[in-house]
């Protein structure tokens, strides 16, 4: 179930963004649910954990996550994202190459992804 929580993986806090199976008109929400918890915390701080998996995106929500990622920017230590395929990875390489983030990493399972992040600590 979609939702935004922090998780413990190997010891370490983790913000699990977890947008799978969402249909844009979920999305928005979601992501303005996460703005407001990462601009909470120290710069530089949030290692995060952002699930994709079976979502749909639409030119809004594209747009959205390009000002969400930037507006981040400054919070996020490291981000490994999952659930990205198809055409979701020309979206993901658009937001990169938007918000020149160079801290976001992809992954083929949610465990290597939780196991790259409790590394980053």
């Amino acid at each position: 179930m979609a939702g935004i929580s922090f998780i413990t993986h190997n010891g370490v806090k983790i913000l699990y963004e977890d947008f799978s199976q969402s249909k844009p008109e979920e999305l928005l929400p979601l992501i303005k649910q996460s703005q407001a918890i990462i601009s909470g915390q120290p710069q530089n701080s949030i290692l995060a954990l952002v699930n994709v998996k079976g979502s749909s995106f639409n030119m809004e929500v594209t747009s959205a996550m390009k000002d969400f990622v930037k507006a981040n920017t400054p919070y996020i230590k490291c981000s490994a994202v999952y659930g990205v395929e198809g055409l979701k990875e020309v979206i993901f390489n658009g937001v990169l190459s938007f918000t020149g983030r160079k801290n976001l990493v992809l992954f083929k399972t949610l465990e290597e992804a939780k196991d790259f992040l409790a590394n980053q600590k």
